[in-house]
Parts: C-alpha cells; structure tokens; sequence
C-alpha cells in the first residue's frame, strides 16, 4: 500500500473538508471540490471519468450522514489510496473494496450504496492499475 507523503498528507486535509461539507450538505461546491481533489491523484486522463464515478457514488452515499473529523480523515486517506495504488494485487485490491464498504457501513451508509462505492473502487484501480499479474498468482 502506498504511504502518502506530507504533501499528499496536507491535500488529504481538503479532501476531509469536502468529504464533511459532502456529508453535511453545507456547501453546494462541495462534490464538484470534492472530484477536482480527487481526480489529480489518477495522473491519466483515461482514468479520470471512473475517478469522477467514485466521487459521484462517494458523494451519493454521505448525503445525510454525520461524519467526524476521525471518519472523514480514514475515508479520505482510503479514496486515496483507491486511485494512487498503481501495484496493488488482485487480493490487495479486494481488501479495500471490502474496507471501503465495512467502513461507510459503520457511518450509516446503506448497504446498496456502500457497495456501490465498494465496486467502483474496484474499477477504479483497473483504470489507474500497472501491476501485472506475477507468474504466482496464475495458480
């Protein structure tokens, strides 16, 4: 898993920001703040529509939801990863769809939309993904 560097580790704070005022229906400019934060970290044009997709299901989902300042710091950091991640393993990946959706679940999220987000993060990482598959995993 990549670890954020202090840079990223400051934009992640913009990115809380976004996800609370998403959450808390405080600032109309939010989503549209929201997906230009996100959408830098997929570094391919290619990839941005499905980046957009996440921040669309991901701002679908929070609507309504209280969200701490704790809450909103894990999401952000797990969106993160979910476009950054370029070598995660097909098991890697499954891991964080899976965080993803126990995560907005634990919030108040509903099933249906948590696993929404959960699968779209999936397709995000085939986007943004340049791992090939290691001769061991073919087994």
């Amino acid at each position: 898993m990549p670890v954020p560097s202090e840079d990223v580790q400051q934009e992640l704070g913009d990115v809380v920001k976004d996800l609370q005022n998403v959450a808390g229906a405080r600032d109309p400019q939010a989503p549209s703040d929201l997906a230009s934060d996100l959408r830098k970290y997929a570094r391919r044009r290619d990839a941005e529509p499905t980046v957009d997709e996440l921040t669309h299901r991901t701002v679908t989902a929070l609507s309504g939801i209280e969200l701490p300042e704790q809450s909103a710091q894990r999401l952000a950091h797990s969106l993160w990863v979910s476009i950054a991640a370029r070598e995660l393993s097909e098991r890697q990946v499954e891991t964080l769809k899976s965080d993803m959706q126990l995560m907005l679940t634990s919030l108040g999220v509903a099933e249906s939309n948590a696993q929404l987000v959960a699968a779209q993060v999936g397709d995000v990482q085939e986007a943004v993904g340049d791992r090939a598959r290691r001769w061991y995993e073919l087994f």
